[in-house]
């Protein structure tokens, strides 16, 4: 009897720094989608490029495949170039399995150009991966 209480015991304590893990890499993702709408929304391309890891792969709708990080700052640019100056990101789901993490979200981005506001909105998919350094950073990057 002795054995299956240390053996619950044990269990328990397993499934829970497992949850406490989750919660602290659920905030580590939030703060990464922070950064990312802070740094766009800044103008700050060479740090948004930070936020990706350096094998990422970005899928932008209508454009070719970004495979690097400077592609990747470079096309950020010429978004901010047209008037994109406002972007937001809303998690819908968030799937954390060990080191990456699988997110779902709606995006939302204004651009002001010669005085006219346009918004534009859609989904995003990202996967994340954490580094060596505890860090997460996009690997993988699509939206419409």
């Amino acid at each position: 009897m002795n054995k299956l209480k240390i053996l619950m015991i044990i269990c328990a304590a397993s499934i829970s720094s497992s949850v406490a893990a989750d919660i602290d890499s659920s905030t580590a993702i939030s703060s990464v989608n922070s950064q990312w709408s802070e740094t766009l929304n800044n103008g700050d391309t060479a740090d948004l490029a930070k936020l990706y890891a350096d094998n990422a792969v970005v899928l932008p709708p209508s454009s070719e495949i970004l495979s690097d990080k400077t592609a990747i700052k470079n096309y950020w640019d010429g978004l901010r170039k047209v008037g994109v100056n406002k972007y937001a990101i809303q998690t819908i789901n968030l799937e954390i399995k060990g080191d990456k993490a699988y997110q779902t979200a709606l995006w939302e981005a204004t651009r002001n150009a010669d005085g006219n506001v346009i918004q534009f909105e859609g989904n995003i998919s990202n996967v994340l991966e954490r580094q060596k350094d505890g860090s997460w950073k996009i690997t993988l990057q699509s939206w419409n």
